[in-house]
């Protein structure tokens, strides 16, 4: 019973980001329009989209596929490596913000 919660939980969870990220994407430019630097607000925008997307994929890869399969090394690698993709953008997202202002 929790194993299945925690699966549909992390669907949910995997599925709004990815919306979010998709959304963020395609939104960047009209968000960046009327700032003073909108390219780097753009960039800064479309880089918090791949954090939110690279968040959903860790989302996935622990909550989903965690509960699915045994845990390998590959598993606990590919996790890692999301995670740092989500840490380097949201940390680029941060300070090409900031650089935008």
């Amino acid at each position: 019973m929790t194993k299945n919660l925690m699966i549909a939980m992390g669907v949910l969870i995997a599925g709004g980001l990815l919306l979010i990220s998709l959304w963020a994407w395609q939104e960047a430019p009209h968000l960046a329009f009327n700032e003073d630097s909108p390219e780097i607000i753009l960039w800064a925008v479309r880089t918090a989209s791949v954090a939110a997307g690279a968040l959903a994929q860790t989302v996935l890869l622990v909550l989903v596929v965690g509960n699915i399969y045994r845990t390998r090394a590959v598993d606990l690698l590919l996790r890692f490596m999301t995670a740092g993709v989500f840490a380097v953008s949201l940390v680029s997202a941060i300070a090409l913000g900031l650089a935008g202002r």
